[in-house]
């Protein structure tokens, strides 16, 4: 094969002078930004049309498959390794193509002779001539040492990856592309060092919650998302299609988050979408996959026979129960699930103008019976330049949900503890379609919850837009002002109807619920920024001023109504609002009930005014200098507390550009040290606190005087704090960054302090204030002010390897995260505070945080096994009688009754005897990425998980004891002295007491302890997905540019020593606090193991 011709090419117009046919040194970068490519342009709708109607794509792009002479070739790297993916365009024309696998590729051009510039990530361009006698080509693409080129968008502007000076990490489309998840925090999950990713939960609707750099306060914090350089609403960055982005960027220090101030103190995740290339043809992409899911740890519970076993140790009668009907509840109450997924995109661009559009599906069924949701999205990014120095675009995109989450959520009714709540001796529906009904015989008195999963109905709905238009003038060379203006306008509604339903004339649903709740949330952000960047000698700085203004707007409306007049209800499972059904009729009229009618509404308006500038310096390209300065005025507080000022600096060493150090040690290609120190801000309160309201009740607290019964009155509504002010973050960051082997091997390490101080936290007031219950017993007051102080520190590291060895490209990253939390102060109050629960099994709160120790950690009793015998009892309850006390722990104590330690020596167990009992926070989390491909194969696994923590397992009761009727699992007959094996590892759960059962009556089993805590280490398959591209021959027969089949499976296994539960839990369940972490309840949609298979293909 003869090597083809190169030389060194510009936009200009001058002779094309070939180097000698010998020489292939690798030629300069190549400028094309005055050469033109005509795309031919197709109006909106036909964008549109080709996006939801695949069919139509083959009659948008005819251009594509247009004749002419034929180029064919390879592409190959200095190693003598194919290229694929490479981009061939032939200059001046829109015709184009890519290599396959083999880097080979084959291209129709429009005439001899011909330029072809040839493309790829991570190489230098290649101009090349071909003329009728060089139309059988090799191209050789030469490095580019891209890791230290690469741009980074960071605080309002870009700059080299080589001159951060900040912890950011950087995930880009290469790695989403290869995993089998939906939302930003699940993409996010154990691919950057010291950022926590939790998602305990499989609901269809559910997302991931992130924390970066450990718990920042005592009421959690949330990271900053900023969407195409617009700060979101929330938890705005989810809603959005994963496919349509182009790289995340994650600010975990203060030095490169400061610069957006206020909302900034959980750290920043940047996400740049995608928006087409320019001078590149247009191409469609289309994705399909479809997949089923399982449940994963679901309970194995007893069937009839086994029941009757497991009662008749407590109530002999359960012999003569009749075994006619053998339910599986878990069966009837889980399913297989769904899931599908589509996508297509349309991008391209000429010399002026580049654009991207996308639309997407996706549905998930839920494992969880009658639960599924859907999504749609579209998305519209287009870039245009009007002259040489103006440049406008916008960012669109519209996000709409309909969710039907799943009925069997909450308290009691959930979907861990239904089946545990259901008797296998009660059928689901009888023969003639009617509800089944408490069994002939046993001692189940519950409700049938087939019924209630099939007459309760929800439905959420919601739309969101959002978007921002920008320009951007240059009106002197490195001067650049850009004004952007941007919107989020989300509404959303949740409906839930309850239909009465009855079970063998007990009523278990005894009337007709309806709820209702509407919301809109608005936001409005405008900001003017100018920056100017110049390189003078040896010294190149540039500096950035801007503003920036918002507007934020919360508006809901619920409401409720009870006892609905049965005529307006016919339930119908297929919706979710039974047919014929009127909600004005109902809302305006309630036969007979009037007090069955409740609303509520709420309203709030936030704004913030911000004044940011940065500086960033070079001497040499070795010595770097930053320094950032935000200054932001919050409405959230009173007029003399809204300013808070967030400096920081940063500063770094390249040693590699040094003389002593430059070349003297080829396998080092990159060696910074960098340090920095910065502040952030926090205004995360509700609006209008520094103002107090009065409030209307039916009840106040003057409603006891004689004869008065209920007395409508006014009262407080809410206790102002007129000087409640800004929560401030402090970090320093001291880091270093290696490269290795022409950058192959890159290494980074960080260490920090985070400190938090003036907490924003909300208090209960004391009883000296006198308004300790408020105006009815359900009511409390508490004031949000600033309280104290918290420490994080902790040590990062991040390692990845890159190379190819023959066909043979190898892609590995490992990353790790050590944190450490305290709690310094907290402003003169008292502590502790107690907090979280563990479900209906278990009794008092299972975390407590306090002075000079981690945040929510497990409190409770400490145990020393189970008791062995009477003698054992009595030696105790005698050393409780000699202190005064008249039982050791409580009245009926026995053998097989977990042995508390008696810490104090008193003799006695109570409260004095608890102490700390585990730690929630991970000592480690981690993360590790594989990447392989051989030829027209490619392989991606990654693994995550956590080291060094605890969990409180509060699913022990509802596996190991039988609790008032409810079902159980085998291991209940490990039970000491229940079914006459002795004393095991399980304690007893109670025992009869005359000629009943009484579950648990001293309390024995109920208490917090150390009994139910176990080491919450896993490590997950996380994700695993094995890949065929087709070759390029078939290709070019198909006329299509790329096509590729895949497999991809996600949640594969766990490896814990957490009993039978998925251990990840963290600010999951009914617990959604800092205050109560690690804690394992019911209360939890069961996690799900993924299979799915999908197609990627392209024009």
């Amino acid at each position: 094969m003869k090597k083809l011709h190169e030389f060194p090419f510009s936009g200009r117009s001058h002779p094309l002078v070939p180097s000698a046919p010998h020489c292939m040194l690798p030629a300069p970068d190549i400028d094309l930004f005055h050469k033109k490519l005509t795309v031919k342009h197709m109006n909106m709708r036909k964008f549109l049309s080709i996006v939801l109607l695949v069919f139509t794509v083959f009659a948008g792009i005819p251009a594509a498959f247009a004749q002419g002479p034929v180029v064919k070739g390879v592409v190959i790297s200095e190693q003598n390794e194919p290229v694929p993916g490479a981009t061939i365009m032939e200059d001046g024309t829109s015709n184009g193509t890519s290599t396959d696998p083999q880097g080979r590729f084959t291209l129709h051009v429009s005439k001899f002779p011909a330029t072809l510039t040839v493309r790829s990530v991570g190489f230098t361009n290649r101009a090349v001539a071909v003329d009728a006698q060089h139309t059988n080509l090799q191209v050789i693409l030469a490095p580019s040492s891209k890791q230290l080129q690469d741009i980074v968008v960071i605080g309002y502007s870009a700059q080299k990856k080589a001159n951060l000076l900040g912890a950011v990490s950087s995930i880009d489309t290469k790695d989403l592309s290869k995993t089998a998840v939906t939302g930003v925090a699940n993409l996010l999950q154990g691919r950057a060092a010291g950022v926590q990713v939790t998602s305990a939960s499989g609901d269809p609707r559910s997302t991931g919650t992130v924390v970066i750099r450990g718990v920042g306060n005592i009421r959690g914090m949330s990271p900053l998302y900023v969407v195409d350089g617009v700060p979101a609403i929330g938890n705005t960055g989810f809603n959005m299609n994963a496919r349509d982005i182009e790289n995340i960027q994650v600010l975990r220090d203060a030095s490169s988050a400061a610069i957006y101030g206020a909302r900034a103190a959980g750290g920043v995740i940047l996400i740049t979408t995608k928006k087409g290339a320019r001078r590149e043809k247009m191409n469609v992409d289309i994705s399909l996959s479809n997949g089923f899911t399982h449940g994963t740890f679901l309970p194995k519970l007893l069937g009839t026979p086994e029941y009757k076993k497991a009662w008749a140790a407590i109530i002999p009668t359960a012999t003569t129960w009749s075994d006619s009907v053998n339910t599986d509840w878990v069966d009837y109450l889980y399913r297989t699930g769904k899931e599908q997924d589509y996508n297509a995109s349309i991008s391209g661009g000429s010399d002026k103008q580049n654009f991207y559009v996308s639309a997407g599906y996706r549905r998930v069924d839920g494992i969880v019976y009658n639960s599924w949701s859907e999504r749609y999205s579209l998305r519209v990014n287009s870039d245009f330049d009007l002259g040489k120095r103006v440049k406008i675009g916008e960012r669109l995109n519209l996000y709409s949900y309909a969710d039907n989450p799943p009925t069997i959520t909450g308290t009691a009714a959930n979907a861990y503890a239904l089946p545990f709540r259901s008797s296998p001796m009660m059928r689901p529906k009888n023969a003639d379609g009617s509800w089944g009904g408490l069994p002939a015989s046993g001692n189940y008195n519950g409700g049938n919850w087939a019924a209630y999963v099939n007459t309760t109905n929800r439905r959420y709905n919601g739309l969101e837009t959002e978007g921002n238009v920008y320009i951007d003038v240059e009106p002197i060379d490195g001067l650049h002002v850009r004004a952007t203006g941007g919107g989020d306008f989300t509404t959303s509604m949740a409906r839930q109807f309850e239909a009465k339903w009855y079970v063998s004339g007990q009523s278990n649903q005894p009337q007709d619920n309806l709820r209702k709740q509407a919301s809109l949330a608005m936001a409005y952000v405008g900001n003017l920024v100018a920056s100017y960047g110049r390189k003078v000698g040896d010294h190149e700085f540039k500096v950035l001023a801007g503003t920036e203004a918002r507007k934020s707007s919360q508006d809901d409306l619920s409401g409720s109504i009870y006892a609905v007049n049965s005529a307006y209800s016919v339930p119908v499972i297929s919706d979710a609002f039974p047919v014929g059904f009127s909600e004005s009729s109902a809302l305006s009229n309630v036969p007979g009930n009037t007090s069955g009618r409740s609303s509520d509404m709420n309203y709030g308006v936030t704004r913030m005014l911000s004044y940011f500038g940065k500086v960033n310096y070079s001497y040499k390209n070795k010595y770097l200098f930053e320094a950032n300065l935000r200054q932001d005025m919050s409405d959230r507080f009173a007029p003399s507390y809204r300013k808070g000022n967030f400096p920081s600096a940063a500063a770094g060493w390249r040693l590699t550009e040094e003389q002593f150090l430059k070349n003297r040690f080829r396998a080092l290609s990159d060696l910074k040290l960098r340090a920095s120190y910065g502040s952030l801000g926090n205004d995360g309160v509700g609006s209008y606190v520094y103002i107090p309201s009065l409030a209307n009740y039916d009840k106040t607290q003057f409603n006891e005087l004689p004869g008065t019964g209920s007395v409508s009155g006014w009262g407080i509504g809410r206790v102002a704090n007129e000087s409640i002010h800004w929560e401030t973050v402090t970090t320093t960051n001291v880091g270093a960054d290696v490269g290795l082997f022409d950058s192959k091997l890159n290494v980074t390490l960080d260490y920090y302090i985070r400190d938090t101080k003036d907490m924003l936290y909300q208090r209960s007031l004391p009883i000296s204030s006198g308004m300790i219950n408020g105006h009815s017993a359900s009511d409390s007051y508490a004031l949000d002010m600033n309280l104290g102080k918290m420490r994080n520190t902790g040590f990062e590291f991040t390692v990845n390897y890159n190379n190819n060895f023959g066909k043979l490209g190898v892609n590995v990253g490992f990353n790790a995260a050590f944190n450490h939390n305290k709690l310094l102060s907290f402003g003169g109050e008292n502590l502790p505070i107690d907090a979280g629960s563990a479900g209906e099994y278990w009794s008092g709160a299972v975390a407590r945080t306090q002075l000079n120790a981690p945040i929510s950690q497990f409190f409770g009793l400490k145990t020393k096994g189970l008791i062995p015998d009477q003698k054992t009892m009595d030696a105790l309850n005698a050393k409780a009688q000699a202190n005064g006390n008249a039982y050791w722990y409580a009245a009926g104590s026995g053998p097989g009754d977990i042995w508390y330690e008696d810490r104090n020596g008193d003799g006695v167990i109570n409260d004095k005897d608890r102490t700390v009992i585990g730690n929630p926070l991970p000592k480690m989390t981690y993360g590790f990425n594989i990447g392989l491909t051989y030829g027209s194969f490619d392989l991606a696994a990654f693994l995550n998980g956590v080291y060094g923590n605890d969990v409180y397992n509060g699913m022990d009761g509802y596996y190991k004891s039988i609790y008032n009727d409810f079902n159980t699992t085998s291991q209940v007959f490990n039970s000491s002295f229940m079914y006459g094996n002795g004393l095991t590892s399980q304690p007893r759960f109670g025992y009869i007491n005359g000629n009943a059962f009484q579950y648990d009556p001293n309390g024995n089993y109920k208490k917090i302890s150390d009994f139910h805590v176990q080491k919450g280490s896993f490590l997950r398959l996380q994700n695993l997905q094995v890949g065929y591209n087709l070759p390029g021959a078939l290709l070019t027969r198909m006329k299509i540019r790329q096509l590729r089949v895949y497999y991809s499976g996600q949640n594969l296994f766990v490896l814990t020593k957490v009993k039978n539960v998925d251990p990840e839990v963290g600010f999951a369940g009914a617990n959604s606090s800092a205050l109560a972490q690690g804690i394992i309840s019911a209360e939890v949609y069961p996690k799900t193991r993924l299979h799915s298979f999908g197609v990627e293909f392209g024009f």
